[in-house]
Formats: structure tokens, C-alpha cells, sequence
């Protein structure tokens, strides 16, 4: 097994020097931060370990790991033993959590994969606060990126969902940093036989169901018959669409004053204010006031942000929607966005 204490080796050299500069150039770390390291077993969180331990020294961290057992799958628990066992033999203390994801996905009718996420997070978000960590580091990798551009642009995203996965995000008043952003999958792999580090494979990510592993077991594959590249691609219009939808942000942050206003748990769109901007900036405005009313932000999607307009340009007294979370209702001139449960058998806009 490798140490990551002993330094890696030369071949591995270079995938720590990319990982450094990555850290330094978002910036993800500057140095003494204590750091909460999600790690589930996998080859990608097995080789994010190894590689903040052989920068541990260099940067002063302080590392915690969380492994969490979804009780998805049957090997599940072995996996979080693997994790307790390798992480502890490598100095760095582990806290282990089992949740019901299966449970919690019946419970509020979401995925399988979405509870489990949501799980996942909060996990980790609780030991941070109970150990006294600034940063979450999650292991997703450009493999990664390019997938979740991919299925982002397959459900009609704009900006926001092209930008794929930030290299660097604030959650829950932590920051959220993904060190392997700039790692391809076989990378990763490379570097984990280099350094003889070993990992488990998890048997869901083989499993056709969920629209991730479809598109990376056959869609992904489909489209390098036309471009070998598309990966590439795909992780370059994510860069693109960020830069862009950083312009975007800044002109709605100046006009979000004159446009919105919160009270009383609704957040209020004045219409004619609205129809007065770009059309660009009309959606940037919907988009942030549906996340502002406490929308399911991870569920919305273009056509919905495009209804919240379209409800502002058409002001029919009798337009209302039912948006991921909301409820959108249109009253004085002013689109009224609040908190809303759905009705059983209802369905949201696609």
C-alpha cells in the first residue's frame, strides 16, 4: 500500500504538481486549513487522500476523513471499513455515518442518487462543524466535469448548468473544493497503481438506471465516434460558460435591487422592470429569484426559468405555475414566487 508519508514517486511526480497548482490557482488552499475529506473507497477519493497526504506537510494541513455507507448496495459497509482502516493506517482520523438513502428517496420522492447526495453532504458538513474544519474536499475529477455538462445540457440548461462543477464554492458557510478538477479519470488511475494505493470499485456506478452512468458508459463513448475529444470539449464550454455567466452575475447583482423584493417568505418579480432588460439578464434575474424563494435548485431547469419570464411579459392575471419547490403566481404586476409542496399527482413543467 502506498505511504503517502514517504513522498510519491517519480512517475507520480507530475499528477502532484498539477494538483498543487490546481490548489493554488482557484485558490482552493493556502496553507493550515483543516480540511474534512470525503472518501467513499473509490479510486478518485482513494487518490484525493493520498494526494493531501503527500501535501500535508508541505501545506500544514489538518485532515479528517468522512466515509459514509448509503446501505446502497451490499458490499456498502466493507467499503467504509476499507476507508477506516487505510485512512487510519495513513495518521489521519476518520468519522464514519450510515444513513438510509433508499429511505429518505421514497420519502421526498427524489432520486436514489439525489438522496444519497444530500446525505453525503450533510454528513460531512456535520463533522466540519464538529471538528473545527474550514474546507469540504470532494474528489470529482474533469471526467466528471464533462459528464455533468453533459447531463446538465440534456435537461435545457443555460449558463449556470454549462458552468458544470465549480473548482471552489461556499456550503453552509464552509468552503467546497474539488483538488482533482483538472485530473482525468485515467489519470487518476495511473497514479493509484504507480503508488500502489488501493481501492474498491462500487457496483452502482455499472448500473444503467441512473442518467450519469448512461452517459458515461453511452453517451460519452457514442460521441467520440465524432470526436475523440469530446470530453475536452465539453470541459472547455463549462470554463466558457462560467466566465460568461460571471459577466451575467454582476449586471443582475446591479439591477436585483430595482427588479426584486423579499417579504414574508415571497420573493416578488416587478414585471415591467423585468421586460426593460436584456433578455439575458431577464433570466439571470428569474433564475436567482427562484433560488432566493427556496426553489429545488439542483431540479431547475431552462424551461422553467423561462416560464417565470414569459409569466412577466404575458401578465395574464391567471398565470400560475408549479416550479421545483415553488409556486408562481402572478398578482399586481409583480410575479410572486413562494415555498409551495406540491399536490399529490401534480406535475412540474419539463
Amino acid at each position: 500500500m502506498g505511504n503517502p508519508h514517504k513522498g510519491v514517486t517519480r512517475r507520480s511526480l507530475r499528477v502532484l504538481r498539477r494538483v498543487r497548482e490546481t490548489l493554488r490557482r482557484h485558490p482552493m488552499l493556502l496553507g493550515g486549513e483543516k480540511v474534512v475529506v470525503a472518501v467513499s473507497g473509490g479510486p478518485d477519493s482513494m487518490a484525493l487522500l493520498h494526494l493531501l497526504c503527500a501535501l500535508q506537510g508541505e501545506l500544514s494541513l489538518r485532515l479528517h476523513v468522512v466515509t459514509v455507507d448509503h446501505g446502497i448496495h451490499r458490499s456498502s459497509a466493507a467499503h467504509a471499513e476499507f476507508v477506516r482502516r487505510t485512512a487510519a493506517s495513513w495518521g489521519v482520523p476518520v468519522s464514519a455515518a450510515r444513513v438510509d438513502a433508499r429511505a429518505r428517496a421514497r420519502k421526498l420522492r427524489v432520486t436514489l442518487e439525489e438522496a444519497a447526495r444530500a446525505l453525503r453532504y450533510g454528513a460531512m458538513t456535520r463533522v466540519a462543524r464538529r471538528v473545527g474544519a474550514s474546507h469540504l474536499a470532494v474528489a470529482h475529477t474533469a471526467d466528471d466535469q464533462a459528464e455533468t455538462v453533459l447531463l446538465w445540457l440534456l435537461r435545457g440548461a443555460g449558463p449556470d448548468g454549462l458552468s458544470g462543477m465549480p473548482a471552489v464554492r461556499d456550503h453552509e458557510g464552509l468552503r467546497l473544493i474539488r483538488p482533482l478538477a483538472d485530473l482525468w479519470r485515467g489519470e487518476v488511475e495511473e497514479y493509484l497503481v504507480a503508488e500502489r494505493v488501493p481501492w474498491r470499485v462500487d457496483p452502482t456506478n455499472t448500473q444503467m438506471g441512473p442518467l450519469r452512468n448512461r452517459i458515461r458508459h453511452e453517451l460519452l463513448p457514442l460521441l467520440a465516434r465524432y470526436n475523440l475529444g469530446i470530453k475536452a470539449v465539453l470541459r472547455r464550454l463549462s470554463e466558457q460558460a462560467s466566465a460568461d455567466a460571471a459577466v451575467l452575475d454582476a449586471i443582475a447583482a446591479e439591477a436585483w435591487p430595482a427588479v426584486v423584493a423579499s417579504e414574508a417568505g415571497t420573493v416578488e418579480i416587478d414585471c415591467a422592470r423585468l421586460r426593460a432588460l436584456p433578455a439575458a439578464v431577464q433570466r439571470r434575474l428569474a433564475h436567482r429569484a427562484i433560488r432566493e424563494a427556496g426553489g429545488n435548485i439542483r431540479r431547475v431547469a431552462f424551461v422553467h426559468v423561462e416560464r417565470v419570464v414569459a409569466m412577466a411579459d404575458r401578465q395574464d392575471p391567471a398565470d400560475r405555475a408549479d416550479l421545483p419547490g415553488l409556486r408562481a403566481e402572478l398578482s399586481c404586476g409583480k410575479v410572486r414566487l413562494r415555498r409551495a409542496r406540491p399536490r399529490q399527482g401534480s406535475r412540474m413543467i419539463r
